[in-house]
């Protein structure tokens, strides 16, 4: 089952991946591709990011860290 994860970590990984956090609307995050083709929005409350964002984090990536789930 996957879990809550600290902002932190999320964009650690996406950064390491290529990906640019592009602009923030209040607490949304929007994350783009290197090439600007994916983009997507991480809304963050407090300092982590609810298990359904993570998931479609995973979704997107599929070598996501191990300790996600």
């Amino acid at each position: 089952m996957t879990k809550p994860q600290k902002y932190r970590d999320i964009s650690r990984f996406l950064r390491a991946a290529g990906w640019e956090n592009t602009r923030t609307r209040g607490s949304h995050h929007i994350w783009q591709s290197e090439d600007r083709t994916q983009t997507l929005s991480i809304p963050v409350h407090g300092d982590s990011v609810k298990a359904g964002i993570v998931r479609q984090v995973q979704t997107a990536f599929p070598r996501t860290p191990d300790n996600w789930n």
